[in-house]
C-alpha cells in the first residue's frame, strides 16, 4: 500500500484543502498520516475525518526561544518520516508544515505543496525550489515565481469539498424555496466581520424596502445574539444565523455574494461561477487583497475597502436590479474556472505504478 504524509494545521483555510487531498488518496486506498500542531484546531479535525494523527510542539517563530524548540521538533518529524517511510509528502502551508517538510527535503523524498493563495506564503516560498511541485490556486501567482522555476509550479484550483463540484444552482433555489426572489448571501466567516455586520446594520432599512430580496446573512456566533436584538423583529422573508451549514447550497442559489476574500472563498466563487462584493480582511499577513484582485482584474468582483462598507451594500443592492451586468460578470469568472483540483492534485503525485 502507497503511504503519504500530510502536513498544515492552524486555519480552515490550510486544512480543508488538504482534508479534501487525503480523501480523495484514501479513495485510491493510500494510508494518510497528518501531521500538525499538537494544540491547534487540526488535531480535532483530522481524527474526526477518521485519519491517523500526528500533533508536534509548534510555535511560531517570534523569538529565540521558539527557534531552539523547533529545532528540536525538527528532529522529531525526522523520526516520524523514518518510521512511516512515506512515498511522498505534501506540505499545505502554514508554518506548522515546516519541520516535516524540511525534514522530508533533508532525507531525499518526494515533497509536494499546495499554496491556497494568490501570494505564496512564508514556508512555501522557503521551500518550492528544492520540491518536486507545487500546486498553485491561481493562474496570477506565477507573477511571484522567478522565471527558472516556474516549471516546478502547476496551477490546479485549489482543492474544494466534494460536493461543490456536482451542486446545480436551480436545484438549490428549489430547495430553498426560492422562487422570483433575487438572493444576497453575506458572510464574514465562521467568526464574522464586525465591519460588514454593521454596515448591513446601519443599512437594513434598504434591504426591506425591496421585497424582492432575500437575505441569508451568517453573523458569525460572536455576533448573533446582538444583531437579533437590534433588528427587532425585522426580519421577515430573511435567513439571519451564526453560520450557515448548507453554506455551498446557499452560495450556489445566490444572485450574489457579499464576503471576505479567504483564498477558499474566491475558490468556491469561481467554481460555482457567483459575481460578488469583496471586502478583504485589511492584513497584509493574511494576502486577502490579492486574493481579491483575482475576481477583479477578470471584472467578476467588486471590491471595497472595510471603512467604504456602505457603498458596498448601496452598489450591491443596485447591482441585483441589472441581470445584464450580472451575467457579464459570470461570464468572466467561467475563464478562471479550472478541472476538479482534488484529482488533478492526487493523479500529478508521482507515486503511481505509471508514473
Amino acid at each position: 500500500m502507497k503511504k503519504v504524509i500530510i502536513t498544515t494545521g492552524g486555519t480552515g483555510g490550510h486544512i480543508y484543502p488538504a482534508l479534501s487531498v487525503a480523501k480523495e488518496l484514501r479513495k485510491r486506498e493510500v494510508e494518510i498520516i497528518f501531521v500538525g500542531s499538537s494544540s491547534r484546531m487540526e488535531k480535532e479535525m483530522v481524527p474526526r475525518e477518521g485519519f491517523k494523527y500526528v500533533g508536534l510542539n509548534i510555535s511560531p517563530l517570534n523569538s529565540f526561544s521558539k527557534i531552539i524548540k523547533l529545532i528540536k521538533t525538527v528532529s522529531k518529524a525526522i523520526k516520524i518520516i523514518s518510521k512511516e517511510k512515506p512515498d511522498a509528502v505534501i506540505g499545505f502551508g502554514n508554518y506548522i508544515s515546516f519541520p516535516i517538510v524540511f525534514s522530508a527535503i533533508l532525507m531525499g523524498k518526494k515533497v509536494y505543496l499546495q499554496e491556497q493563495n494568490a501570494s505564496i506564503g512564508l514556508v512555501n516560498k522557503l521551500f518550492y525550489r528544492f520540491v518536486k511541485k507545487t500546486f498553485l490556486a491561481f493562474e496570477k501567482t506565477y507573477e511571484d515565481v522567478p522565471i527558472k522555476y516556474q516549471s516546478k509550479f502547476k496551477v490546479t484550483g485549489n482543492p474544494l469539498r466534494e460536493e461543490i463540484y456536482n451542486i446545480v444552482s436551480l436545484e438549490e433555489k428549489e430547495r430553498l424555496n426560492i422562487k422570483k426572489e433575487k438572493v444576497i448571501l453575506i458572510t464574514g466567516g465562521s467568526l464574522g466581520a464586525q465591519s460588514i455586520n454593521e454596515g448591513i446594520l446601519k443599512n437594513w432599512h434598504l434591504f426591506i424596502e425591496h421585497p424582492n430580496i432575500r437575505i441569508y446573512w451568517a453573523t458569525g456566533k460572536n455576533n448573533y445574539n446582538e444583531i437579533i436584538k437590534k433588528l427587532q423583529g425585522r426580519i421577515k422573508g430573511h435567513v439571519i444565523k451564526p453560520y450557515f451549514d448548507n453554506m455551498i447550497s446557499i452560495m450556489s442559489a445566490s444572485d450574489l455574494v457579499i464576503c471576505r476574500a479567504g483564498a477558499l472563498t474566491i475558490s468556491e466563487l469561481i467554481e460555482l461561477n457567483k459575481p460578488s462584493i469583496l471586502i478583504p480582511f485589511n492584513s497584509i499577513k493574511v494576502g486577502q487583497y490579492e486574493n481579491a484582485i483575482v475576481l477583479k482584474e477578470r471584472d467578476g468582483a467588486i471590491i471595497y475597502s472595510n471603512k467604504d462598507v456602505n457603498e458596498a451594500i448601496e452598489e450591491g443592492i443596485e447591482l441585483l436590479k441589472n441581470n445584464s451586468r450580472l451575467d457579464k460578470m459570470k461570464l468572466k469568472i467561467r475563464s478562471l474556472k479550472h478541472s476538479n483540483a482534488t484529482i488533478n492534485i492526487v493523479e500529478s503525485l508521482d507515486i503511481w505504478g505509471n508514473k
